[in-house]
């Protein structure tokens, strides 16, 4: 098959991609390579020859002499055109963080009891196991990907911290504190909503229909890379697309901000800095901990707003489906990380099971 004949684009992007056959592996499981998102063909062209080039000489993975860092290193390259620009710049940084530990040894001589070390050494500098247990994700992606091996190191142990979640009391007390404040109708909008911080900094004006009391969420800005530029682009996951319906207050408490020039309304975000430029993802959050501190609340970060409403939209009675539309999640993982149990449910639970084991006078 000609180079080109391989190369598909995708009618709905316009983006270029391919499947390979790689052959298959030492068990005799068929090994496949997927590249997508190339913007342009040539680009697809130029990979889809490379990773056949490695095919053909019968080294589909990289040797195992190469260092761990060169084999991360390529492993990312290789990927810069299907992935987003933020991810990539993630990826990156995460494996930097291993580099020191584990980057010059060799890929034929890297242990699972070098890695889990290199854990440890992470662990006591500070990283939290959540950011190890992602870090930990994304090497053995790399690894097994370049050579086909398991990394065989166990994952870092899960936080045994809980996550701080405001009480319903904290968020009054932080609403009321802010009544004053330039950026009120964003924080009533994010207690109200959940909206993640960078879909607040990427609302406009057009995605809210007064008439309607509706608010569709079409996109988010994120920071980016090292040099902390920041680029809109689409939500999070396709769960992320959704229209909210809003509450009255929050409803005039938009609308009361919101300007009378058609051009804004077209274009114009909806929230601004003082110099009337798009919100930044990272200051938002600062000024909220500014916020939180001055109002004598914990400054847990905006995000942890989103696991207040998930609890207590669950302590209402709600069913999954209709918080996990409203937070714009997958429902199997919002259930396993947004939500939490508060002392009062866990007190009836207690009383509501004691009564079911325990005999009546008519048994």
């Amino acid at each position: 098959m000609a180079d080109i004949d391989a190369i598909v684009k995708d009618p709905a992007t316009g983006l270029f991609g391919f499947r390979l056959e790689l052959g298959r592996d030492r068990n005799g499981t068929r090994l496949q390579a997927r590249r997508t998102g190339f913007t342009a063909e040539q680009a697809a062209i130029a990979e889809y020859r490379r990773l056949s080039r490695q095919r053909d000489a019968q080294r589909p993975r990289p040797r195992l002499s190469d260092t761990v860092q060169a084999l991360c290193d390529d492993w990312l390259a290789s990927r810069t055109q299907e992935l987003q620009p933020n991810t990539v710049y993630n990826y990156s940084r995460l494996l930097n963080l291993i580099y020191p530990h584990l980057g010059r040894i060799r890929a034929s001589r890297l242990s699972a009891r070098m890695t889990e070390h290199a854990y440890q050494h992470l662990e006591t500098a500070g990283l939290s196991r959540t950011t190890l247990r992602t870090l930990h994700l994304v090497l053995a992606k790399a690894f097994f990907e370049q050579t086909g091996r398991t990394l065989g190191a166990r994952k870092p142990r899960e936080t045994d911290n809980l996550r701080p979640v405001w009480t319903i009391a904290e968020a009054r007390t932080f609403l009321a504190y802010t009544t004053g404040d330039r950026l009120h109708p964003l924080w009533r909008l994010l207690l109200t909503t959940g909206l993640r911080r960078g879909e607040l900094c990427g609302l406009q004006w057009r995605d809210l229909e007064p008439d309607l009391a509706a608010l569709t969420v079409r996109r988010q800005r994120v920071v980016e890379d090292p040099d902390s530029r920041v680029r809109e682009k689409p939500p999070k996951s396709h769960n992320g697309t959704r229209t909210l319906i809003l509450d009255p207050a929050t409803l005039t408490t938009l609308t009361t901000i919101r300007p009378t020039t058609k051009a804004a309304l077209v274009s114009g975000h909806m929230f601004l800095g003082r110099r009337g430029q798009p919100l930044r993802p990272d200051n938002l959050s600062n000024r909220f901990n500014q916020l939180a501190r001055a109002a004598h609340v914990r400054p847990i970060g905006p995000h942890q707003i989103r696991h207040l409403l998930a609890s207590n939209l669950l302590d209402l009675g709600y069913g999954i489906p209709e918080f996990a539309e409203r937070l714009g999640h997958d429902p199997a993982t919002l259930m396993r990380y947004y939500t939490r149990i508060n002392a009062r449910r866990r007190r009836q639970a207690a009383h509501d099971l004691a009564k079911l084991i325990t005999p009546t006078a008519s048994d």
